[in-house]
């Protein structure tokens, strides 16, 4: 609290003093008589002065938010993190404690599986988001009916929808120039999003259309909901709408980067809180001539 109270009462303070200093000098110049240019010459040294503080602290104002962000960042790695390993230390503790037969040993094997797979995707969302804000991320685009690489990844990534009632409706010879595992990481974000802040089962539905010379996909579930301020702040690195899931706060910031590099746009719309959330993505569509 006192790291927050001192700075806002030193601007108070010497915005207050700045004013006060302002007047008196109008005061002095009126006194004067005719020097009007006193007047102006004081009038215009004060506006740097008080512009230059409130520039300082609305700069301070924004670091301080970045800094609880970072923080916030730190609490959801420790968790996006912890989690799996701790769940792997407990099956591999309960197999060398005692023995399991063969069909538990396959079971704990494919859970400790899957956390392996949790923990890759953590580490490697933070790798990339650090690479795209390096300007050091690398894309291999290639031609790619999007319809039938989203029927793919659904097909492959199974265990993301165990809990989840999914519609899709996927017009076509959707083609696009993209690179398929960045473009994969989009995917695994926003439905990983709409499964994590919805009640079980999640009810999602994914749409793709045709529209001339664009491609517009939407990923919509049922769930928690935006707020009308959050729809932009989801967006921000380290940003997180709700703190009671976890997870790291690049997901999204991940999505917006991909998707520009696409030469594409993402934003979310959302009735309210606890109305459910859209994700539309707009891509430029692509001829097979362009492969």
């Amino acid at each position: 609290m006192r790291r927050t109270f001192i700075p806002i009462l030193i601007f108070v303070v010497g915005q207050l003093a700045s004013v006060t200093i302002l007047v008196l000098w109008i005061v002095l110049a009126a006194n004067w008589g005719p020097g009007v240019w006193w007047l102006i010459q004081g009038v215009l040294l004060m506006i740097p002065v008080i512009g230059g503080t409130s520039i300082i602290f609305v700069y301070w104002t924004k670091s301080r938010l970045l800094d609880a962000e970072r923080i916030n960042f730190i609490s959801g790695v420790s968790h996006e993190l912890l989690t799996p390993v701790a769940s792997l230390r407990l099956y591999v503790e309960t197999m060398l404690a005692r023995d399991v037969d063969e069909r538990t040993r396959r079971g704990f094997l494919q859970l400790m599986l899957m956390d392996t797979d949790r923990l890759a995707d953590s580490i490697s969302s933070i790798l990339l988001a650090s690479k795209i804000e390096r300007g050091r991320a690398l894309y291999h685009f290639k031609l790619v009916d999007i319809a039938q690489f989203i029927g793919g990844f659904l097909a492959s990534n199974q265990p993301l929808l165990a809990s989840a009632q999914l519609a899709t409706d996927l017009d076509a010879k959707c083609l696009a120039m993209i690179d398929e595992a960045s473009f994969a990481t989009v995917l695994k974000n926003l439905i990983g999003n709409a499964v994590r802040y919805s009640p079980e089962p999640a009810a999602i539905t994914i749409s793709l259309r045709r529209r001339k010379k664009r491609l517009a996909l939407s990923i919509s579930d049922r769930g928690e909901g935006l707020d009308a301020g959050e729809r932009k702040k989801i967006f921000r690195m380290f940003y997180r709408a709700s703190k009671k899931h976890g997870g790291s706060g690049v997901g999204l910031f991940l999505v917006q980067k991909t998707v520009a590099a696409h030469g594409g746009k993402v934003w979310a719309e959302s009735p309210g809180p606890g109305q459910g959330t859209t994700f539309h993505i707009v891509l430029r569509s692509a001829r097979a001539t362009e492969e």
